[in-house]
């Protein structure tokens, strides 16, 4: 005789003896329900008081109806619930594969998702147009934070504009003076002044890997101020945040051994 139970959405469900001591599914709500081993818990006070009359012999067979309550899913046997969607799944498995649910790590992993069945076109050129956006932010703060003058080279554009000015007044106060022999030369001037300058970051950049050092240790920074093959160690040591201020160090401290050449070359 069927066993007649009561879903927790209102429905009312007859499920054939068979099924006793298993798990269905309520065609109403989908919700798993477990069906009483005996029989006779899950069925209404008014069937369990009733005394056991024999079916009439106009009665349809229970066994004839197996079939349609198996193709509503009343007897199937599930193992485990996805806690996420309570889609039935094997009591071995891990992830879900209607949800994506991982039962260990407790996270819902992304799947693969096909445009106009599981998304809307509208919401993936939203979400496309969302990534181009952060996308473009993060070149553009790339752009701002590279571009520019390095400070070595505006420290050298403004020495030599503030060089030619003292020239020019120096020369202009000469050629005013009747009394001077020989007026300086502006061209050994302005090469003087220039190297000076030149010299002047080349000892900057000097400075900064001693920093870098000092950073370290005291002792590191004390031995990269006195020892210069130590400061070239240091350097090597420390290639990735250095290179920049040794190569500055060198090439600028040529340029300025060559202007204070010119210069002498001038006066002589």
């Amino acid at each position: 005789m069927p066993i007649q139970i009561r879903c927790q959405c209102g429905k009312a469900l007859k499920i054939p003896d068979s099924a006793a001591g298993k798990a269905v599914k309520c065609p109403g709500c989908g919700k798993t329900i477990k069906v009483p081993a005996g029989g006779g818990a899950g069925r209404s006070p008014a069937t369990a008081a009733a005394p056991s009359v024999p079916p009439p012999s106009f009665a349809p067979d229970v066994g004839r109806m197996d079939d349609l309550f198996e193709e509503e899913g009343f007897t199937e046997t599930v193992e485990a619930v996805c806690p996420a969607c309570r889609t039935p799944m094997p009591a071995s498995a891990v992830l879900c594969t209607t949800c994506g649910y991982n039962k260990e790590t407790g996270t819902r992993l992304d799947a693969h998702k096909t445009a106009g069945v599981d998304i809307d076109h509208g919401t993936l050129a939203l979400q496309k147009a969302a990534d181009d956006m952060v996308k473009d932010k993060a070149m553009q703060d790339k752009l701002l934070s590279g571009g520019g003058m390095p400070w070595w080279a505006l420290a050298l554009v403004l020495f030599m504009i503030g060089s030619g000015l003292t020239i020019a007044v120096l020369v202009v106060n000469a050629s005013r003076r009747v009394d001077e022999a020989a007026p300086p030369n502006p061209m050994a001037l302005f090469l003087a002044l220039s190297g000076a300058g030149f010299y002047l970051v080349s000892l900057g950049a000097f400075i900064m890997i001693v920093v870098h050092a000092f950073k370290q240790s005291i002792g590191r920074g004390l031995m990269t101020l006195l020892i210069p093959l130590y400061a070239i160690y240091h350097v090597a040591k420390n290639w990735k945040e250095t290179w920049r201020y040794l190569a500055a160090c060198i090439v600028l401290g040529g340029i300025a051994g060559g202007l204070f050449a010119a210069a002498a070359a001038q006066v002589g």
